[in-house]
């Protein structure tokens, strides 16, 4: 299996990342494979570029460096594995070959959810979850929960002069406090991102999305941005305890809790500092996120993106 530090194809590891190369990428990808792309609309614009086809029921990622490559072969893997096992999940479009490697960026390719039914709510991200857990295993190649693992090479390439020394100090911190927790729940697969954003109707059933983050770790993990949702984000207090009764544990009373949530904060903050060029309102949402992260103001209300 192929380190993600690897460089592809002799390909760099870093390019460019914005939304306007993302749609030559897409155009390049789809003349590959024999799709069409026109008139397709940028769904969403994070970690990955997402696009849905206008004129295919198809929906492509396009991750955002060629070091993610194996990351994205694993995401592939692990939606063939959920398909087996029958649960709802995203879907790999099978009428292509996949991944590719397109101007220096993984590619790949997926059947379109048809987002027909009542919106996604904490309950049913429990119930799924329940679902991703109690598999006997997934046959791909996990790699070993690192919760930092992406925090700290966007902090060398992505973050503003003035907020760099605070986020690597802050990463060490972090780094220390995680080796020295004592986890309630058994060790397995888990989804690494889940939140309800991450969630789709497809014909009226609840499809989990998503898989990049897939890898073998503590469940706790997978139950921590619901509790920020709820300290956060100003998810209702019913919300979040229909979420605790499915799953049948409330990551919020478990000692360990606060180092996860701090962890996944720093996540969430340098998610969105790689976008900052993107629009003023993410420049302005990391700004509050990064103050109340050095103010330990932990009860500053955040926007969602």
């Amino acid at each position: 299996m192929l380190l993600e530090t690897e460089i592809l194809g002799g390909v760099p590891e870093s390019l460019a990342f914005t939304s306007s190369i993302t749609d030559d990428v897409l155009e390049a990808a789809c003349h590959e494979v024999g799709l069409e792309a026109d008139g397709a609309s940028l769904l969403r614009f994070g970690e990955n570029a997402i696009y849905g086809l206008e004129q295919q029921p198809v929906v492509v990622r396009i991750a955002r460096s060629a070091a993610k490559m194996p990351r994205a072969g694993r995401e592939l893997c692990v939606a063939r594995g959920l398909a087996a096992a029958d649960i709802p999940a995203a879907r790999v479009y099978e009428d292509v070959g996949q991944p590719l490697l397109v101007n220096g960026f993984p590619v790949t390719f997926w059947e379109l959810l048809d987002g027909v039914g009542p919106r996604p709510q904490p309950k049913d991200l429990a119930d799924v979850l329940r679902l991703f857990h109690d598999l006997d295993g997934i046959e791909c190649e996990l790699p070993s929960f690192r919760p930092l693992a992406d925090v700290e090479p966007r902090v060398e390439t992505s973050a503003p002069a003035e907020d760099r020394a605070f986020l690597r100090a802050r990463c060490r911190e972090l780094e220390k406090r995680f080796q020295e927790i004592e986890f309630a729940l058994p060790k397995g697969p888990i989804h690494g991102d889940a939140h309800t954003g991450n969630l789709m109707c497809d014909h009226g059933a609840v499809c989990l999305l998503d898989f990049e983050m897939v890898g073998y770790g503590p469940r706790e993990w997978d139950l921590i941005p619901t509790a920020i949702g709820h300290e956060r984000f100003g998810m209702p207090e019913a919300g979040y305890g229909a979420f605790v009764d499915s799953y049948g544990f409330d990551v919020r009373e478990w000692p360990g809790y606060g180092v996860l949530r701090d962890i996944r904060e720093l996540t969430m903050t340098t998610w969105l500092m790689q976008n900052i060029g993107e629009s003023p309102q993410i420049a302005e949402e990391y700004q509050l996120r990064v103050t109340s992260l050095r103010e330990k103001d932990l009860s500053r209300a955040w926007r969602a993106f």
